[in-house]
């Protein structure tokens, strides 16, 4: 077995949720690896800059809707739909990492939905709730939060997650959570072509019919029939119309979440199968014959000057949002400060939307 020397940048390896356990998960398969800081081999994303100390072959891969810069790495990963000769591969995140805790897993059925049981009446009886929005971040598009308006103007989104929270407080299964509900909003942080994350699969794990927006070519991948496919209406007021439709009419509703959930002729395996091999063409060729950037030595320098800068910028800022963040934390136990900051959260929102 060949021994490769690697880092993967922010690491963990003790965390099954640490970011890059994928990576080290299929290498260790097909080479004996040894990560070192003095490696061969590097892989970083979008939020590490330490990969600017090792002139070795770099890989990018990435979670976000983020495009390599082929200017700075041998190798790409990441959402695009696009080919660059054996310099990168479309790998959707949702495929491949670990998103679940053990306590969501014991709640599903395969998670490659070739063998989905069928839902019945009584499983639409169980569900207590309309539709659920479960997020976080504050930075994503303002769609999310537009959509979140509208739908709360029909009947009550429950916002399990930190961000626009009205349930009490952030859930802690959100996949038991989601599954109460007929409806699950699986918004993107932002709309590209190609970018799909986890959103929706969590939404068809829960068995939910999936309020989708991110992702506009979203059905080469997964059927369109199984979800309400928001890009493929003029605007969110024709899409609130069709949930109260589906919402109004059980036979509608258990004929979408009974339909086939991935596209005809799309295989996960296959997608997966592909990108093993892309590492495996990184790995199994000479070490020599592995480096693919032509840049030229000033010009690449000059780029690592303006990444080292502005890795510089966002530790700093780290630093100030989590001082500002633990200087709040005592007055999230008041709710009345806390239902104040997310009213003006809601309202800044609805005026971007």
């Amino acid at each position: 077995m060949k021994k490769i020397k690697i880092k993967i940048c922010n690491y963990d390896q003790t965390d099954k949720f640490s970011y890059g356990q994928f990576l080290a998960r299929i290498l260790q398969k097909y080479y004996e690896v040894e990560f070192s800081d003095n490696p061969d081999y590097v892989f970083f994303h979008e939020s590490t800059y330490d990969y600017l100390k090792y002139n070795c072959i770099r890989i990018f891969f990435t979670g976000e809707n983020v495009f390599p810069n082929f200017n700075l790495c041998d190798y790409g990963i990441g959402f695009d739909y696009m080919t660059f000769g054996d310099r990168y591969y479309r790998m959707p995140i949702y495929l491949v990492a670990q998103f679940y805790s053990d306590a969501e897993l014991a709640l599903m059925d395969d998670l490659d939905f070739t063998k989905q049981k069928p839902f019945t009446k009584q499983d639409l009886v169980n569900k207590t709730a309309f539709c659920s929005f479960v997020y976080s971040n504050y930075l994503a598009d303002p769609e999310r939060g537009e959509i979140f308006n509208k739908l709360s103007a029909y009947k009550k989104v429950d916002a399990g997650g930190v961000y626009l929270n009205n349930t009490g407080g952030r859930v802690k299964n959100k996949l038991a959570f989601e599954q109460e509900h007929k409806f699950s909003v699986a918004f993107e942080n932002s709309s590209s072509s190609g970018y799909t994350t986890e959103k929706l699969v969590n939404a068809f794990a829960a068995k939910t019919i999936p309020i989708y927006w991110g992702n506009p070519d979203i059905a080469k991948e997964f059927n369109q029939d199984r979800f309400i496919n928001c890009h493929a209406y003029k605007n969110f007021d024709e899409v609130v119309k069709r949930v109260k439709e589906i919402d109004q009419n059980d036979e509608l509703y258990l004929k979408i979440i009974n339909q086939p959930i991935v596209a005809p002729g799309y295989d996960f395996q296959a997608v997966r199968d592909g990108f093993e091999n892309f590492l495996r063409h990184i790995f199994d060729q000479p070490l020599s014959q592995a480096k693919r950037r032509k840049i030229s030595v000033a010009r690449a320098a000059l780029l690592e000057a303006g990444e080292a800068v502005v890795a510089k910028h966002l530790k700093t800022k780290g630093f100030i949002k989590k001082q500002l963040a633990r200087l709040y934390q005592p007055f999230k136990k008041i709710q009345s400060v806390e239902r104040f900051k997310q009213k003006i959260l809601a309202n800044k929102i609805h005026k971007k939307g």
